[in-house]
């Protein structure tokens, strides 16, 4: 029998120890690394709060604002400033800046109370102030004074005067006056004095009497101001006078002509003194007595005297008369009867009251042939009505 033969092989085994020391040598540098302090972080800035400066230069709208804000801003750090008005509207404002101090300069157009805000933000927690400026209204100065006559006085002169020559505005000037009559309570009249500070009126009539002004400077800020001082006493009746002008044709028969009569026209003027029986009623009878001149185209000239009574009314009037034709030519002298209407006419002042009137008249010496003896003219009467006495006080 044949025997194999066996090689040895040998293996070498290294001990288990040289594996485990570099691992061993890397967990302690972990562990040293972990033990070992870290480095120190920069400590983080601190920022100042701002301070906030707010300033006007009047107690009036429209006046210059400055608003200054004075903060020491660290890197990164960022200031806003805000300017919030009385209506609440908020505007952000742009600075100027001058070394730690920051700036703006502007107008304050509004009455009321401003706020101004700043904040720094940016560095650690956002910092905040504020200050306000409170602005008046400016109101100017609204002043009035009215005077009226001290002595009983005719009617067309009795005025009172209202004044406002006084009042002054805050900032700029007076651009507007507006006066305002009152008689017991009602408005009798408004009258624009933005030209002329003082304003004369004439009295109507017995009653209270109050003046309202009403100003407004060149902002358009308004003031009131009235007076209630003045009175009148109730008017007393007397007379006034009036003045006629008129023209027309007539038709008279003459004992020196015997183919008159003959149409002609005619024109003159009259003054009269008219005596009232009310004068505080719209309505009231007058009796008027007057003399008149007159001429016609075939070279007549000659005068009148007569006495009419009329009723007054608010529109007009009608009423009859009576007198003496022709003074002056023994020819055509005669007696004549009228009738008389008339409607009033717009006038100015209230005080004199102009009236359109027509008169027809009947002559005495032929009245049995009318057809051949009148006389129709129309004309304007003013009446300087009325002539009462007044008292102020």
């Amino acid at each position: 029998m044949k025997i194999k033969s066996f090689r040895t092989v040998s293996y070498r085994v290294r001990p288990a120890h040289t594996l485990v020391r570099p691992l061993a040598l890397a967990n302690g540098l972990a562990l040293i690394a972990l033990a070992a302090p870290s480095p120190a972080a920069p400590a983080q800035a601190v920022q100042d709060p701002p301070q906030v400066h707010f300033a006007a230069s009047g107690e009036y709208s429209f006046s210059s604002a400055r608003i200054t804000v004075d903060v020491r801003l660290e890197a990164g750090a960022r200031l806003e400033v805000t300017l919030t008005a009385p209506s609440g509207r908020t505007e952000t404002l742009p600075m100027d800046r001058v070394g730690n101090r920051h700036s703006w300069t502007g107008q304050l157009k509004e009455a009321g109370t401003w706020r101004a805000g700043a904040t720094v933000s940016g560095v650690g927690s956002p910092q905040s102030a504020g200050a306000t400026v409170s602005l008046d209204e400016g109101t100017p100065t609204c002043a009035l004074a009215i005077s009226g006559p001290e002595q009983p006085t005719q009617y067309l002169s009795a005025e009172f005067v209202v004044n406002s020559c006084d009042a002054s505005a805050v900032t700029g000037a007076i651009a507007t006056r507006f006066i305002t009559v009152l008689q017991d309570g009602a408005r009798i009249s408004t009258l624009d004095a933005s030209e002329r500070c003082e304003r004369r009126f004439i009295l109507p009539g017995d009653g209270a009497y109050e003046a309202t002004v009403q100003i407004a400077d060149d902002r358009g800020v308004a003031a009131t101001c009235s007076s209630a001082d003045l009175a009148v006493d109730a008017l007393y009746p007397r007379y006034w006078p009036i003045f006629d002008v008129a023209t027309g044709t007539y038709k008279s028969g003459r004992t020196d002509i015997p183919s008159s009569p003959e149409a002609a026209w005619v024109g003159g003027g009259a003054l009269g003194i008219s005596l009232p029986h009310d004068s505080a009623a719209d309505r009231t009878t007058v009796a008027t007595a007057r003399v008149g001149a007159g001429f016609a185209h075939n070279y007549w000239t000659g005068s009148t005297a007569e006495v009419i009574v009329t009723r007054q009314s608010p529109g007009g009037f009608f009423g009859a008369g009576a007198g003496v034709w022709g003074i002056g030519d023994t020819d055509i002298l005669d007696g004549v009867l009228f009738g008389t209407a008339g409607f009033n006419l717009p006038s100015y002042t209230g005080a004199g009251q102009a009236q359109a009137f027509a008169e027809f008249r009947l002559f005495a010496r032929h009245v049995s042939a009318p057809q051949d003896n009148f006389s129709g003219i129309v004309g304007v009467r003013f009446n300087f009505k009325r002539t009462h006495q007044l008292q102020a006080r």
